[in-house]
């Protein structure tokens, strides 16, 4: 989920008194002049799929229709539900908690508890066809008097899964509430759990992170110890979005008990919302590739020494545009010896764009929720012909829009061409395994689409191999606060549905997947089985 896309608004009225619209209009006359060519990535061919049908009527919108009411979303095709815990018991100490981010590993899942508390569940998942809900560790209150963003949005596991690191967001330390069993304010950073023994986890270290709010997401990357060109720092390490200044990296120590996190390096960056990790077997070096909201496309740095980071490129389809796609999250797959970038853009409504950026073709809507949300597939395979990256010196914006419409292979929307609205209908995670992407929509459910082709380097729309709109019968209550904001009133701005699938993760032969809203599922692809 974004964070504070309000804040933009600041951001971009400061930048428009550095750079007059006479200079930025220019820029778009250029870009618009441009020669046409056959690899610009606005042509491809379209390649219906087995659901397709069956998912253009899986977006119901309109008066009569209420995104509430589970019977008028009992939709899918090739997909079944496995199991449904609904959680109204395991979670009856405060049944409205709103349920974020996923990992999975070892037999083991962590399920981010995103607000109004701060948190985690864990689940055995060794047999995924049925989840057993183990434990719910519960650690801060989120803020709600001025400002509701979610404080515990994203979880993620160890290498060995007995650790956990939740990151933790707060920016005025003004609680929405107090709560039995909570404290009342989280730590802006990092918070390192000991899941060693999963039914009674333990916080091990609070780990503050310098940042403008908080820490959004953390991932683990395990650097290998082998020969290979220029410098290298194997071990295990933590790459954490430090809000507002980049992405933190800290080395995770082993001492006997449980991990702890001590910093390496501060990538300074002016937006990151996410980040994917990779030990590319192309080259033998590792790279980290930079989801950067409505800053640009994505970023990609080569972190094989972590201690010394290196811009390699950069991909924006509209560097001209502040904001208008937000890049949410990132993949990488290697197929066919050749690199492909996957990332979808997470859409909402945020008021009107500014009279300048729709002159430059930017779009009317702050956040593009007018419109149906894309998923790139991006050839990266030469790094040297995205970019150049920005960072490094004024004036790309052309060879970077360029570029990157040359490195565009494919794009996939749902087949409604259902507009995002605010987050309702809106992209948001995705894993690639083997040639399918599975992808959570929010109000949309979970998708499974063949990208065979188009990791191929073919101009082809994925194909809608299967969906569903999980729809358990029983559901917990919604939140409602008390009290309405008095600043920015972020999280309460997005309307929910029944349900609301934030994450999902592929998990030996399975799909596991958390219902904001509701509970956890396990599902299952037809051509999974």
């Amino acid at each position: 989920m974004a964070p504070w896309p309000e804040l933009r608004t600041i951001t971009a009225s400061v930048e428009r008194q550095l750079f007059p619209t006479s200079s930025l209009a220019m820029i778009a006359l250029l870009v618009a002049l441009l020669p046409a060519t056959a690899t610009a990535g606005s042509k491809q061919r379209f390649v219906s799929g087995p659901c397709t049908d069956a998912a253009r009527h899986g977006m119901p919108n309109g008066e009569e229709h209420d995104h509430l009411k589970v019977r008028q979303h009992r939709r899918g095709c090739r997909v079944r539900q496995v199991a449904f815990d609904s959680l109204r018991d395991e979670l009856s100490a405060r049944n409205d908690v709103v349920l974020g981010e996923m990992d999975v590993r070892k037999g083991l899942a962590a399920v981010a508890v995103a607000y109004p508390e701060s948190g985690l569940l864990l689940f055995d998942v060794s047999n995924p066809a049925r989840p057993r809900f183990l434990s719910w560790y519960r650690s801060s209150e989120c803020e709600g008097a001025l400002i509701d963003v979610d404080c515990g949005a994203f979880v993620s596991l160890s290498r060995s899964a007995k650790t956990a690191f939740l990151s933790s967001q707060d920016i005025s330390v003004v609680p929405g509430g107090f709560s039995p069993g909570v404290t009342p304010a989280p730590i802006p950073g990092v918070e390192v759990i000991d899941v060693s023994d999963p039914r009674d986890p333990s916080l091990a270290q609070l780990y503050p992170v310098l940042s403008e709010g908080g820490v959004h997401t953390s991932n683990s990357q395990v650097i290998p110890n082998r020969g290979g060109p220029g410098p290298r720092a194997p071990g295990e390490y933590l790459f954490s979005v430090a809000n507002g200044l980049g992405v933190q990296v800290s080395k995770i120590e082993e001492g006997g008990g449980p991990l702890t996190l001590t910093p390496v390096k501060l990538i300074e960056i002016d937006e990151v919302h996410d980040t994917f990790i990779q030990n590319d077997r192309l080259t033998d070096r590792t790279y980290l590739y930079v989801a950067a909201g409505l800053a640009s496309g994505f970023y990609v740095y080569d972190v094989t020494d972590p201690a010394q980071p290196k811009l390699l490129a950069e991909w924006d389809l509209t560097p001209q545009c502040e904001e208008d796609w937000y890049s949410h999250t990132i993949d990488v797959a290697i197929r066919g010896g050749r690199r492909y970038v996957t990332m979808p853009s997470e859409l909402f409504e945020q008021g009107e764009q500014s009279e300048e950026d729709q002159a430059e073709g930017c779009g009317k809507v702050l956040g593009n929720g007018d419109k149906a949300g894309p998923l790139w597939i991006v050839d990266a395979t030469n790094l040297s012909k995205l970019g150049p990256p920005d960072d490094v010196g004024d004036g790309n914006e052309l060879a970077i829009k360029r570029n990157s419409r040359e490195a565009l292979v494919a794009t996939w929307r749902n087949p409604a061409r259902r507009d995002a609205g605010n987050l309702l209908f809106s992209p948001h995670n995705q894993q690639v395994v083997g040639s399918r992407i599975y992808l959570s929509h929010y109000h949309g459910g979970v998708y499974v689409l063949d990208a065979s082709a188009a990791f191929k380097g073919r101009r082809v729309r994925p194909r809608d191999l299967g969906f569903i709109v999980p729809h358990g019968r029983e559901k917990r209550p919604l939140y409602e606060a008390t009290i309405a904001p008095l600043v920015i009133p972020f999280f309460s701005t997005f309307p929910p549905g029944r349900s609301t699938i934030w994450d999902m993760v592929f998990y030996r032969g399975y799909v596991l997947a958390a219902d904001m809203y509701g509970g956890f599922y396990s599902l299952q692809f037809a051509g999974d089985r």
